[in-house]
């Protein structure tokens, strides 16, 4: 399915807890800045490193910058 998913140019990300529904985000969007905000324990790590590994499986490039760890 990962190719699948590389030839529409999505990133896979997970699926969503209530109906189990893929969550797929198109890479094209990270062609510029982003931010991951949300509460302690909220998953911000996990989807950080999910987009960081779909990145490197797709050879583009990522500066990522933890200003707390």
């Amino acid at each position: 399915m990962r190719e699948l998913f590389e030839k529409l140019g999505l990133f896979y990300l997970g699926k969503d807890t209530d109906d189990e529904e893929l969550t797929l985000y198109k890479s094209k969007y990270l062609t510029t800045h982003a931010a991951i905000i949300g509460m302690t324990g909220s998953g911000k790590t996990g989807l950080g490193i999910g987009l960081i590994e779909e990145a490197a499986l797709d050879n583009i490039p990522a500066i990522i910058i933890d200003p707390k760890g």
